[in-house]
């Protein structure tokens, strides 16, 4: 090349080359260039030759300095690389790739003459391998973003895979997903995600709704499953994301995509971008992001299901075990009642001809000694009969409640009775003592309420007093008056107190605080009972001091006597008949004897059949009647007298423990009823009552 002369042959095939062909001196001036150059630079092959070209401009700035000085190690060390490949600066200023294969022209001394090059233009080949590496790189993120979203077990761990995936991918300043209600046509909000000042912000369930058909975007979305964009300028903002992005003139995207699982719409994910180039070609990525989100959501919202299912099953296991467990000792103790129901009405008949039998004995001893021991028969009998009367209460099946004046101190002494066990024979055993103290006025309190219910709540307050308690402590008992209306009734502790976080609790069914030995039963019971009774029942407690329990309940305006009137065996003034049914024949003949000796005209009949004969033939002036006869009801017995005279007093004698109201004890034939065992007293002032009651 140079003054060297190449063949038209050769010359005329290097000119049809579409590769440039060229030469370049150790100055780096062009000494030949075929005229495909133009085609490749922009530029002529005259222009290169009469030096138009420099190298500086042609030379893509970021590329210059390497293939200078490249070519400058070239002419210096005589060692030219290979290829090389760069980018060069077309005339009308774009950007095309080259490379270049090199080879060194030499003198016969082996000085260098001049380099020579073949120019290929690698652009598109440069595009495609751009191209490709996009496409693995993307691959190889969304890889990771699947295995991120599989193990996902929470909404804000989708959002994070999420996020910190899909900036990877696109140029996003922040994404929202909109769950989609079918049924309502409603987009709700799930998870908002923004990039504030280079942190991640993330809101989830942002409280909004909104419908589909508000906007044309959603209506494509929704209803025509496309994808789709709008450009805005920071006015024109579709709702809900105008609550979002600050109106400004700054222009960008929201570029969305519907999400689909399984064929239906999940819901809608928006992304937030600045004014880019091509974006269209995100699309085809935001829509599999999108998808396998909704996979992923839905993957999460079905486990938040199952383990909120599992929570409640295993909860209702609980409770129904607890149910179940509660209904065996339900089951139980009905069959216990019912057996100390029968137990209870025989030992009642044997101990009313035992006690009756004393005191009427009583009334005809006058040596000291005698009555001594008399007396203590006496007291025994009474003690057994308040077991009785606690049993009965145990054995009766709760029905309808019956309120009625009720003296309150009373109560608190069955109570305190029937927990004795608990806080002095098994204390004791222990070395554990319990301080019980009484703190009740004067006058006796009477509180409208039902005798065996409240009995049973105390009890349980009591006995929960004293586990309280484990080491011992102070127990006390009070009542008090609130304003002349109401009775109130407490029951303190000194024990480890209530942990103010369950107090609210304490009342719930089934919560307990005794593990597997308690049904956590009885305070709701408690509650429950007290409510019955048109009453409250509150509790106050500080850790490490113990507990009090108060129930209020209405106040009785009756007045409880302040001594019992005692009746003595005297002689009725005019002769009276009385009628006494009853089948068992100690407690008969006991009042055959009482009445007889009062100068009682007395018929005897053992059973209803016999009593009815009486009501038809004979005259009586009051009637005591058995309930348990063998034959009848004796409340038919008690209809009977009524019915042929009302006049006639009937009193009502019973083993089983009645609770019925006034009303139903008159509509059942009755004016009064006595409880075996009775006592004597009780029996006889009964009867005088009745007696001055005859109408004349």
């Amino acid at each position: 090349m140079g003054n060297e002369k190449l063949t038209s042959l050769g010359k005329s095939i290097l000119e049809a080359l579409s590769d440039v062909v060229f030469a370049v001196d150790a100055n780096y001036n062009f000494i030949y260039v075929t005229p495909s150059c133009y085609h490749i630079t922009g530029y002529t092959a005259d222009e290169f030759l009469n030096g138009q070209v420099k190298i500086k401009n042609l030379v893509h700035p970021s590329d210059y300095w390497r293939i200078l000085r490249e070519n400058y190690q070239a002419f210096k060390t005589g060692s030219v690389p290979r290829v090389s490949e760069f980018r060069i600066i077309k005339k009308d200023g774009t950007v095309r790739w080259i490379n270049i294969y090199w080879t060194m022209v030499k003198d016969e001394d082996g000085t260098i003459r001049y380099i020579q090059g073949v120019m290929h233009d690698i652009t598109d080949k440069k595009i495609g391998e751009e191209k490709l590496q996009k496409s693995l790189n993307e691959l190889k993120i969304l890889q990771s973003f699947s295995s991120e979203l599989s193990s996902a077990m929470t909404i804000d761990d989708v959002a994070k895979a999420i996020y910190d995936h899909i900036i990877q991918l696109l140029p996003v300043e922040g994404f929202f997903v909109d769950i989609y209600d079918e049924m309502t046509e409603q987009l709700k909000g799930l998870v908002h995600v923004y990039s504030i000042q280079g942190r991640r912000v993330m809101i989830s369930y942002p409280n909004y709704r909104f419908n589909v058909r508000s906007h044309q975007i959603w209506v494509s979305l929704i209803h025509d499953k496309k994808p789709t964009y709008v450009k805005y300028s920071g006015r024109d903002i579709p709702a809900p994301f105008n609550l979002f992005i600050e109106e400004t003139n700054q222009e960008g995207y929201l570029l969305s995509a519907p999400m689909l699982s399984r064929g239906k719409v999940f819901g809608v994910m928006t992304i937030q971008t600045k004014v880019i180039n091509n974006i269209e070609e995100y699309i085809p990525l935001l829509e599999h992001i999108a998808n396998q989100s909704a996979i992923a959501f839905e993957k999460v919202r079905y486990f938040t299901e199952l383990q909120e299912s599992e929570k409640s099953l295993r909860q209702a296991y609980e409770e129904l075990k607890k149910v179940h467990q509660q209904l065996i000792l339900t089951e139980k103790t009905r069959i216990l009642g019912q057996l100390a129901g029968g137990i209870v009405h025989n030992l009642s008949n044997f101990l009313s001809a035992i006690l009756g039998r004393v005191q009427l004995l009583k009334s005809k001893v006058s040596d000291e000694s005698l009555l001594k021991d008399i007396e203590l028969i006496e007291k025994a009998s009474q003690n057994a009969g308040k077991i009785i009367s606690q049993l009965r209460e145990f054995s009766k099946p709760r029905t309808h409640v019956n309120l009625v004046p009720i003296d309150v101190a009373d109560i608190i002494e069955d109570a305190l009775e029937i927990t004795k066990s608990k806080w002095k024979d098994e204390a004791e055993l222990k070395g554990i003592k319990y301080e019980i103290t009484k703190d009740f006025p004067e006058d006796r309190l009477m509180a409208i309420t039902n005798r065996s219910e409240l009995r049973e709540v105390l009890v349980n307050l009591i006995i929960n007093a004293i586990e309280a308690m484990p080491g011992g402590g102070k127990l006390t008992l009070g009542i008090y008056n609130v304003n002349g209306e109401k009775v109130a009734i407490y029951i303190a502790d000194t024990g480890v107190g209530i942990n103010p976080e369950i107090m609210s609790r304490i009342f719930e069914p089934f919560f307990t605080t005794k593990s597997e030995y308690g049904t956590g039963l009885g305070l709701s019971i408690a509650y429950d009972i007290i409510k019955s009774h048109n009453g409250e029942i509150f509790v106050e407690s500080e850790l490490g001091k113990g507990s009090k329990f108060t129930i209020v309940l209405p106040a009785s305006q009756q007045k409880v006597s302040d001594a019992i009137k005692k009746s003595t065996l005297k002689e009725s003034p005019r002769k009276l008949t009385i009628l006494i049914v009853e089948d068992d024949e100690s407690v008969f003949y006991l009042l055959q004897d009482i009445f007889t000796n009062l100068g009682y005209r007395v018929l005897p009949a053992e059973d209803g059949k016999k009593a009815l004969e009486y009501i038809q033939t004979e005259k009586f002036d009051i009637a005591i009647i058995d309930i348990g006869l063998p034959d009848i009801s004796g409340w038919e017995v008690s209809k009977a007298i009524k019915q042929k005279n009302a006049q006639i007093p009937v009193v009502i004698l019973t083993g089983w423990g009645l609770n019925i109201s006034e009303e139903e004890m008159k509509r059942k034939g009755a004016d009064y009823i006595i409880s075996k065992p009775f006592e004597l007293d009780g029996l006889l002032l009964v009867v005088d009552t009745a007696v001055q009651s005859i109408k004349r």
